[in-house]
């Protein structure tokens, strides 16, 4: 879970503390870019507790303790909101791990986990926020547990064929020639091809595609010192109990953490030189950027995003516009190859770069355009494979149409205006602020075509935002293999968010 941001000094700024609140955030957040970028989750933890050394001692102790703090009370383990496919790989992972456990608390932990899992395995079938390698990972689990004698066979048939349907796409032969997606998932690849064979792909920093729990299965099978160092550094990165999703995020997290406070008009000292790096980084992508500077694949999302970054601080972002091409499709632009199903997010991001020389991609940004709109939901909104938030999803349109194709929005612009709660939030329940943060960033941008925002509603907004700068958790929605919180990108956007609430609130 995410923490609070420490309690450090803020009187090199001027004027009061409340004053500068969104300011200060914003500084300190990009000063300590990468010392706490992921927070821990449930399926990584699960996959860490699992690892034991030869004589049999935990090769991660405290991962037991995490887990038992975070069970819901419904035997479950995930994130904070109950999203069938989290559920079911982070509980089978926990289970998993307790089994032979060697505390006194395993045994119930466990028998409430396997209750869980037995009373919700069809749970996941058409329901929105499928994780990330769910047909990989959901059907070996479920095989692992069965063999055990954890859970029965009967029910989980349906995730076996998914598992043969998605390995059909990629044959065995690429897995063992070059790095693919797949490499995030290696420890549902057992079976597929020996470890030894994909440990080739591993990354200098030891991990297998920055992945803790790709990266605990290639240990466990090779014992490799490198792996094993990766993931205490990726254990410490949390605070040493838990494991994240995904590290390092060096290009993600400060590419769209610079993004956002742009957006929110905030800029800080430390700024130019993450810009610089990511600049650095650019002018030696020939096939484009992925989400960290190790990482073995690129992805359009990435790509485009530190396009926009060098473009909005007056670096050249015309190579990285040229690699975006390489994952464009009759009909859309992939995020990665071999892709299931394409994201709005990625598109939206892709058409906002391109946008930028309409001459030079009329044709791309008249595709990825036709593909947005397309996806678009009822009244306005859309939805995304990355985050479980429909905000994220139309604020990331609205950003890339609000110069593209500004009067396709009216009726976003509607939805969004009444979608506020009365507290001044959006989202979720009674709201949530990462959510209330893309509805005012959202906002924002409609106002070039549409006219200003009612006062009053931006006066709510950042009532409800600055009241949250500072919060010690997030509930977890953006989506790897597991529900998870990129603690600075969240914070970053809520800092953006309350900035322009509060300039609009006065205007």
């Amino acid at each position: 879970m995410a923490s609070a941001l420490p309690n450090t000094s803020r009187t090199h700024l001027s004027g009061s503390a409340a004053d500068g609140e969104p300011q200060w955030t914003a500084d300190q957040l990009v000063r300590e870019l990468g010392s706490r970028p992921v927070e821990a989750m449930a399926y990584a933890t699960a996959w860490a507790a699992r690892l034991a050394h030869p004589g049999g001692e935990p090769v991660f102790p405290a991962a037991f303790q995490w887990l038992r703090d975070h069970q819901h009370p419904d035997g479950s383990w995930g994130g904070t909101i109950a999203r069938p496919h989290d559920r079911l790989v982070s509980t089978l992972a926990a289970v998993l791990a307790l089994q032979d456990a060697p505390h006194p608390w395993a045994p119930a932990a466990l028998h409430a986990g396997v209750a869980y899992v037995q009373g919700h395995r069809c749970g996941w079938r058409d329901a929105e926020g499928e994780t990330v390698g769910f047909e990989l990972v959901a059907a070996q689990l479920t095989a692992q547990a069965a063999a055990r004698g954890l859970i029965t066979g009967a029910g989980f048939e349906e995730l076996a064929a998914l598992r043969r349907d998605k390995l059909s796409r990629v044959p065995a032969d690429v897995l063992a020639r070059q790095p693919t997606t797949l490499l995030y998932s290696m420890e549902a690849l057992e079976g597929i091809l020996p470890a030894a064979t994909l440990a080739v792909h591993a990354g200098p920093n030891g991990s297998m595609a920055d992945n803790p729990p790709a990266t605990a299965a290639l240990w466990a099978v090779t014992a490799d010192p490198a792996a094993l160092a990766y993931l205490r550094s990726a254990a410490a990165s949390t605070g040493g109990s838990g494991m994240p999703e995904t590290y390092p995020i060096d290009v993600f997290e400060p590419a769209w953490t610079l993004y956002v406070l742009h957006r929110g008009g905030l800029t800080t000292p430390d700024t130019p030189r993450h810009v610089q790096r990511l600049a650095d980084l650019a002018r030696t992508a020939r096939q484009g950027i992925g989400q960290s500077s190790g990482f073995p694949v690129t992805d359009s999302d990435d790509t485009a995003m530190v396009a926009n970054v060098l473009h909005a601080h007056g670096h050249d972002d015309a190579p990285l516009l040229s690699s975006l091409l390489a994952f464009e499709t009759d009909t859309h632009f992939l995020g990665f190859p071999h892709e299931r199903g394409a994201a709005v997010s990625a598109n939206a991001r892709v058409l906002e770069a391109l946008a930028r020389r309409p001459h030079r991609f009329r044709t791309q940004i008249t595709k990825a355009l036709s593909f947005l709109l397309d996806q678009r939901r009822e009244a306005g909104w859309w939805s995304d494979k990355w985050h479980l938030s429909p905000y994220y999803a139309t604020a990331q349109v609205a950003f890339a149409l609000e110069h593209t194709a500004p009067h396709e929005m009216d009726g976003t612009r509607q939805w969004l205006l009444d979608g506020q709660h009365a507290d001044g939030s959006w989202g979720t329940g009674a709201g949530l602020p990462e959510e209330t943060a893309y509805a005012v960033l959202a906002l924002a941008a409609t106002e070039t075509h549409h006219g200003p925002v009612p006062p009053p509603l931006y006066r709510r907004a950042h009532t409800y935002l600055r009241q949250h700068l500072t919060a010690p958790e997030f509930a977890e929605l953006w989506v790897g293999k597991g529900l998870y919180t990129p603690a600075t990108v969240v914070r970053s956007t809520i800092a953006a968010a309350c900035a322009i609430a509060s300039r609009k609130a006065a205007s």
